[in-house]
């Protein structure tokens, strides 16, 4: 279902847009705090730049925005419906807690999918004489 070839894989798996065969960050770890924001200047195996522009990932905020409302409202559902008579401190403390926590994941995985909008999956890439 999830497989290269779908956009669905490069996002998810923070892998290049184009090849999806390399890591779109240089570290994997997204919790490790040096090289938090690094990612290669372009694919070591397809050549396609990361930032495409100057400025090119500030478009990747709305998406992080999206996610986190998104996230927010799904802590808010569950704990509805787990705990129906819970407390607004309850609620606070963990949909902050959790999104603090998840923080790291959802800059990396707003970047994959403000990326995928842009570059396309080419299975015949190494065919290309430009590269």
């Amino acid at each position: 279902m999830i497989g290269k070839g779908n956009k669905l894989y490069s996002m998810l798996f923070l892998k290049c847009p184009k090849c999806h065969e390399t890591d779109l960050f240089e570290q994997k770890n997204p919790y490790k705090v040096k090289g938090f924001f690094d990612m290669p200047y372009k694919c070591v195996n397809c050549g396609q730049k990361s930032d495409i522009e100057p400025g090119f990932f500030y478009g990747a905020m709305y998406v992080s925005y999206g996610i986190s409302v998104a996230w927010l409202i799904a802590v808010f559902v569950a704990i509805l419906v787990l705990y129906p008579a819970f407390s607004i401190e309850f609620y606070l403390v963990t949909a902050i807690g959790s999104l603090i926590g998840l923080s790291p994941y959802f800059f990396r995985l707003s970047r994959a999918i403000w990326v995928n909008f842009f570059v396309h999956y080419d299975k015949n890439f190494s065919k290309s004489p430009l590269n």
